[in-house]
């Protein structure tokens, strides 16, 4: 068991896991926000507390209107927790079908350093409860999904700093009286 823990900080602290790969002046990065979302407080209050300089972007909302949840961030290869996912959302409007819209700001906490994507999410609802595995713990209300056309990485820390590229989101949520978050996030980044 020590050996496990010993590799797993080690594929940690290089960031290579299952779901990491390298390419010259780049990488592509496989992360899963997983778990129970613990409200943490606004966008402003998180950036200061990790750190990080949003220049004053604009996100198209003031940054205290955006509420943070965080959670596990995992390999969804190993299922080793790599850092902390922090997922900030404002916005949150329905489409008229039982799903949702919203923008979010998603910052990926690792022991090399700290990214931050923001961009426009899709929260369509499942249909006639299929595949939400109703009446059990892993109930999912929502489907979510994001593509972006172009850079969305807004900050970036440590081995992430400079870095530009494109972060892409798909997964479930659970929405009701606490969030619940089993999301994909594929990270394609170049060196600045």
């Amino acid at each position: 068991m020590k050996k496990l823990a010993l590799l797993g900080a080690a594929l940690v602290a290089g960031l290579f896991f299952a779901g990491a790969a390298r390419a010259e002046g780049g990488m592509t990065l496989v992360l899963q926000m997983f778990g129970e979302g613990t409200t943490i407080g606004t966008l402003d209050q998180v950036a200061a507390e990790q750190g990080i300089d949003l220049g004053n972007r604009d996100l198209g909302f003031a940054y205290s209107e955006f509420q943070c949840h965080t959670m596990p961030l995992i390999d969804p290869a190993t299922k080793l927790q790599l850092g902390s996912g922090i997922d900030c959302l404002a916005n949150i409007q329905k489409d008229g079908n039982g799903g949702l819209t919203l923008t979010a700001v998603s910052f990926f906490v690792l022991p090399s350093g700290t990214l931050v994507s923001a961009g426009q999410t899709s929260l369509p609802a499942f249909i006639n409860s299929f595949g939400d595995a109703s009446g059990s713990d892993n109930a999912r209300t929502h489907v979510t999904g994001a593509i972006p056309s172009g850079n969305n990485v807004i900050a970036g820390t440590g081995q992430f700093a400079g870095m530009t590229g494109k972060v892409r989101l798909s997964g479930t949520m659970r929405i009701g009286d606490t969030l619940f978050f089993d999301c994909i996030f594929v990270l394609d980044l170049e060196s600045a």
